[in-house]
């Protein structure tokens, strides 16, 4: 993809991070390791146990971190006073964007004049609404095993219905690597709810949206842009353009300005990808291969109950859960499975839908 002509935008800054962020990745880590599996060939069966191998050493890390000690009141009793805590930072930034003087609307308007002709492209009318930010030029780099790193000079811009686009630069190491967008952050630190969007290389070109609710994901969708953006780049060191349209809970994802998938964010999991069984005994006549067989179909069919049996803990889990984030903060991120992700964003902008 040819990048878009630089945007006018104020010059780089570097961001400060709240450390929390990272707590979160090695969720993120399981879902793009589950996901990644498929992406290199392996059998649903092996891709089961590299999640269930990953999920166990997470368990074992966050306990090994706790001490071993875990008291269920005292975390619900501090996850009540983070969340508390969150709504007001919210509500506070809220705030001080109605603050906004007309002078220093008048000249963010100015600068978004070029890309109130891109608005239509998404449905998106650009007399009823009003810019968020236009970001400067950013470069994120994320260094190790299941690391990231995320950048928003302007955090403090909380967003409801919103369009946020950027031009994506990538180098990543493994196809399960990416770039992308959290979106509708509460911020919580001690569990987070948001949505987290991202670009991968994996299949020559797909996009993961992800929900975490709580500081859990409970839900992801696997979006193939390969076959349905003709001008989508898979390569390392191209570019291509992501835009997230948010209106309630609809989300509608482009990439090079292609329309990919629209879908709710209350809509259920997907249900697991069942690996085909094993094939019958040549010699159906041969005890040696009928047995090899029988051994092989328990065992499958061993898996697959577990699959199942997981796919429905985890509907069961998604419907007692909220998971429509209605407002929040909205940031660029680079997630790493290992090695080093790069992710350099340009012409990077936030409007606000105001309908």
């Amino acid at each position: 993809m040819k990048p878009h002509a630089p945007l006018s935008q104020p010059p780089p800054v570097t961001p400060a991070r709240p450390q929390g962020w990272r707590g979160a990745l090695p969720l993120i880590a399981l879902l793009f390791t589950s996901l990644a599996c498929s992406l290199t060939g392996e059998s649903g069966v092996d891709k089961q146990a590299t999640a269930d191998a990953l999920a166990e050493a997470i368990v074992i890390t966050a306990t090994a971190r706790a001490g071993g000690a875990f008291d269920s009141g005292a975390n619900v009793a501090t996850a009540q006073a983070v969340a508390t805590q969150s709504a007001q930072q919210l509500q506070a930034a809220q705030t001080a964007q109605a603050q906004i003087s007309a002078e220093e609307l008048q000249g963010t308007m100015t600068a978004f004049a070029p890309i109130l002709s891109e608005l239509p492209k998404y449905g998106v009318d650009p007399d009823r609404g009003r810019p968020g930010w236009i970001h400067p030029p950013v470069t994120i780099q994320a260094e190790g095993y299941l690391q990231y790193d995320y950048a928003n000079q302007f955090i403090g811009v909380v967003a409801e219905d919103f369009v946020v686009s950027a031009d994506v630069t990538w180098n990543t190491q493994f196809g399960s690597a990416g770039c992308g967008f959290v979106l509708r952050s509460d911020g919580n630190e001690e569990a987070f709810n948001q949505y987290i969007v991202t670009m991968t290389r994996g299949g020559s070109g797909r996009v993961i949206f992800a929900t975490m609710a709580n500081g859990e994901i409970v839900n992801a969708k696997d979006i193939f842009a390969f076959g349905l953006d003709p001008d989508f780049e898979w390569q390392n060191d191209t570019t291509n353009r992501l835009t997230v349209v948010g209106r309630g809970p609809i989300m509608q994802i482009y990439t090079n300005d292609t329309l990919i998938s629209e879908f709710d964010v209350n809509d259920p999991p997907q249900p697991p990808y069942i690996p085909p069984p094993p094939p019958n005994p040549a010699d159906p006549n041969d005890p040696v291969q009928v047995a090899a067989y029988e051994a092989a179909k328990a065992e499958y069919d061993n898996i697959v109950g577990q699959i199942n049996a997981q796919y429905q803990r985890s509907l069961a889990e998604f419907e007692a859960t909220d998971v429509q984030f209605d407002k929040g903060f909205i940031a660029m991120v680079a997630l790493n499975e290992s090695g080093t992700t790069t992710c350099q964003f340009n012409n990077a902008w936030l409007w606000l839908i105001e309908e």
